[in-house]
Parts: C-alpha cells; structure tokens; sequence
C-alpha cells in the first residue's frame, strides 16, 4: 500500500505544527522520519493514524484520501500505528492485550497464533500482567497488537527509546522481515539511528515542522551527515 502526503498543515488547536509537508512511504520499504526534539515527527504520526485534525492537504492510501477518517477507520483501512508512549493496556496480561486489540478487526483474534510463532517471547509470556514486563517486551507487545489488524501500513514511533541492545536488534530484524514480506513502514528516529538507517530505504529529515530534506538512508551513514541531520 502506498501513503502518500501532499501539502499537508495540521497541529493543536490554533497551533500548526506541520507546514505545507510533503511525503511518502512505499510497500515493502522502511522509510524514516529524523529531525531534532520538536521537528514534528510524532504529529505527523498522529495525523497519518487519525489521531490529530488536517487543516489543510491531503493524506491518500492508494490514491484514497483518509482525511477527516478517524483512527479506527484508518486502521482497517490498512494502518497499525505503535505510539512510543501509552501502548499497551498495562493492567491486563500479555494474553487479554492481545485478545481485547483483536476484537476491532475481523480475523484478529485468528491472528494471535501467527504473532506468538513471529514473538515467542510473548507466548513465554501470555499469562504476565504488561506492568511487569521489560521495555523491551512491553514494545514487542505494542507492536504485536498492531499486527492483529494485518496492516499494509505499520507507524512506529520510536520503538527502540530506551531499549536494551538486545531488543533494538530484535525490533530491527522483527521489522525487517515485515517490510521484505511488503509491508510499508515508517519509523520515527531519534535513538539509535544507526542501526534502523542501514535497514532502511528513504529518510525525510525534518526541521520545524517542514521537510528539509529527502534522500537516502545509506548518505546518513556517511561521516558528519548524521549529526547534520539530528542538530
């Protein structure tokens, strides 16, 4: 599934965030978001999922615009979002976090088998409360109940904040396969860019709510051009 972001103007209330913003995410592709605190990048992940009024522009799945759909909407038209906060029903087991996500969706809960194969940690799990879980597994949860939509569209909002190396390489190879298999994804960066640029396609660095600019993840790999992009 193709997203697509064209002129896009949105933001809280009277306050606009994103300004005249062009984008764009393909199938089977991991596209980044980078940019300094406040660039922008969890709004326009709000306004991709629903969550946060258009003021202007257009957000189309396929040519189909979803401007003015609500989340859940957009969710089965297609799109899982992971919020990088507030992701998982934390007083209920890992179990009942993924069979209450499943009811929203036709064949969800026919799906919890295929997440446990794909997150065996999280079967090992089933039966823990999500407050007791490590970072890690708390966002491997948050990401596995996304999938139990069958999204073409996967948002995640940087998943690997504040992980265990361990986790960032499993969150890593974990989507990876996911954008082989044609999922289109984007990920918001902010820590670790390293290893997400090397598995990803496309970056839209963002400063102030604007693109600055688009290229190549592999050119942020190149000396200095990280920090450029990040300060």
């Amino acid at each position: 599934m193709q997203l697509d972001v064209t002129s896009l103007s949105a933001g809280y209330g009277r306050m606009t965030i994103l300004h005249d913003l062009n984008f764009a995410a393909k199938p089977g592709e991991i596209t980044c978001l980078l940019g300094p605190n406040g660039a922008g990048k969890s709004t326009l992940m709000k306004a991709l999922a629903g969550q946060l009024a258009v003021t202007a522009g257009d957000i189309t799945l396929d040519g189909r615009s979803v401007v003015g759909l609500g989340p859940l909407q957009i969710g089965k038209l297609g799109v899982g979002y992971v919020p990088q906060e507030h992701n998982v029903f934390t007083e209920l087991s890992v179990q009942d976090n993924l069979r209450a996500s499943s009811l929203a969706f036709r064949g969800g809960e026919g799906r919890i088998e295929e997440v446990y194969k794909r997150f065996t940690i999280l079967k090992d799990r089933s039966r823990q409360m999500a407050s007791t879980l490590s970072g890690g597994e708390r966002q491997t949860l948050a990401i596995a109940t996304a999938l139990l939509a069958a999204p073409k569209i996967l948002l995640l909002d940087e998943p690997t904040a504040g992980l265990a190396p361990i986790f960032i390489d499993r969150i890593v190879k974990w989507i990876g396969e996911l954008a082989f298999d044609g999922m289109g994804v984007v990920w918001v960066v902010e820590q670790n860019p390293e290893h997400i640029l090397s598995s990803s396609t496309m970056t839209f660095v963002m400063e102030a709510g604007r693109i600055r600019e688009v290229l190549e993840s592999k050119r942020l790999l190149e000396p200095g051009r990280l920090e450029a992009a990040m300060l």
